[in-house]
């Protein structure tokens, strides 16, 4: 499951820019599209790995952080930061706020800096945002319903997906 996501997710990118970023966006809520996907699932044997594998990689490092609150009305913040790799761009400001590396997660006309293949989706160009895989997460019941709020955050690249799916 996690694979066949990943490689939906490898068609992504900026939809500002992109129309076929939007039509892939749609594509992967829609129920259709779902019920097909859902047959190349089976719980007794592995995923083909030649069938939609995701055809790039972001790599992460230890310089992504979170915080996630949960206040008593009902509000829930995520905030999520990330300096693509430890002291990001390696430029601070006057007032000594480190600047991140965002950059790294466009892919590139000639290489790229985390080893994938480039992807026309999320190539670099002016006022462009990168696909990022900082997936801050707010679990909360229906509407009137009592229950559990959950808050949940992860980082790692293409991996966080796994990791929040599996808390």
């Amino acid at each position: 499951t996690l694979k066949i996501a990943l490689s939906l997710a490898s068609n992504l990118g900026d939809p500002s820019d992109d129309v076929s970023v939007t039509h892939a966006a749609e594509g992967m809520v829609s129920k259709s599209e779902a019920n097909s996907l859902r047959q190349l699932i089976n719980d007794s044997q592995p995923f083909s790995s030649d069938l939609l594998m995701p055809h790039f990689s972001m790599e992460s490092g230890p310089a992504a952080s979170q915080v996630l609150v949960m206040g008593p009305d009902d509000f829930i913040v995520a905030v999520v930061s990330s300096l693509n790799r430890p002291f990001g761009s390696g430029i601070i400001t006057p007032s000594g706020v480190l600047l991140n590396s965002q950059m790294l997660d466009f892919s590139w006309q000639n290489k790229t800096m985390n080893h994938s293949v480039p992807r026309p989706q999320n190539l670099i160009q002016p006022r462009k945002r990168p696909l990022s895989f900082l997936l801050p997460t707010i679990v909360r019941p229906s509407e009137g319903m009592c229950g559990t709020y959950l808050c949940l955050g992860a980082n790692n690249g293409d991996r966080s997906l796994s990791s929040i799916v599996q808390v």
